[in-house]
């Protein structure tokens, strides 16, 4: 057994002064997702300085830990989705309050002779399990009429080393969301499914009770004013410094790598939320 510990720091409780002004920086847990990028952007080009948001960062790798920094009140606001959050209200309430369409696709191995998803009996999946991932895969094999008993899903949480293991061989296909699922496919690995401009849209951003309205407010203008400053030629050149330190792309790639732009957050609807709900019920996973 392998055991290893990270870094984290100590996050003093987030409160407000009797005007409504926070006295606290504001944490913020983010991932490797595409649309955590307008935040890693709004720090790199001093967006969040200009909007008077003094936010830290708490850069995690997988969903897992920022469900970990959030509960255990080292973040504010964490990057993650509707069914991890009707999960985590057992232990702490959060608020889902900008819903953002996060992008996913099964990537299979490009030696397997795989053209389809019903002809991925027997093939691992790489997953998160209890997530969007784990979601989507189900909805995938129900399309299809795929036995979920039929397909194996390891879990690995880090959406890196998914990406790397599918590179590698270790996996035959892997549930992944932007950047990592366009790398993969310019290494030769084929999309067989994708959720563009599917109905439930699960990915959202989430604050614990102690961030004030305006905080929110403010946070919700920072997202869509750095996703429109990214669709920007001018912003060409730190989108792929970004892409390169934040998300560890090879610099090769990154300088040929085409993504599909952002679009900007919008509310939380009910219908997702009771959507995610439902899917979990029928895991028996919550009452």
């Amino acid at each position: 057994m392998l055991a290893s510990c990270s870094q984290r720091q100590e996050a003093t409780q987030f409160k407000a002064d009797s005007l409504g002004i926070d006295t606290t920086v504001l944490r913020v847990a983010v991932m490797p997702a595409m649309n955590c990028l307008p935040v890693y952007y709004a720090e790199w080009s001093g967006l969040a300085d200009s909007l008077g948001l003094e936010m830290e960062l708490l850069r995690y790798q997988a969903q897992m830990d920022i469900d970990t920094a959030i509960t255990n009140g080292h973040a504010n606001i964490a990057f993650t989705d509707l069914i991890r959050l009707a999960r985590l209200s057992k232990q702490v309430p959060l608020t889902p309050f900008a819903s953002c369409n996060e992008t996913l696709s099964l990537i299979s191995l490009k030696t397997k002779r795989v053209k389809q998803v019903n002809q991925m009996k027997e093939q691992m999946i790489a997953v998160t399990r209890f997530s969007a991932t784990d979601f989507w895969c189900d909805r995938m094999l129900d399309s299809t009429r795929t036995s979920y008993n039929d397909i194996y899903r390891p879990q690995v949480n880090d959406v890196r080393l998914r990406a790397e293991m599918l590179r590698l061989g270790l996996i035959d296909a892997a549930m992944m969301g932007e950047p990592y699922a366009t790398w993969m496919t310019m290494l030769g690995h084929k999309r067989l499914f994708q959720t563009t401009n599917k109905q439930t849209q699960l990915y959202a951003w989430a604050a614990d009770s102690t961030v004030t309205r305006t905080h929110l407010q403010t946070f919700r203008k920072l997202l869509n004013e750095a996703t429109e400053r990214l669709s920007k030629a001018s912003e060409a050149s730190l989108l792929r410094d970004i892409l390169k330190q934040e998300y560890q792309i090879p610099a090769e790639v990154v300088d040929s790598m085409e993504l599909q732009p952002l679009t900007k957050v919008s509310n939380v609807r009910q219908a997702d939320t009771e959507e995610a709900e439902k899917w979990l019920n029928k895991k028996k996973k919550i009452k």
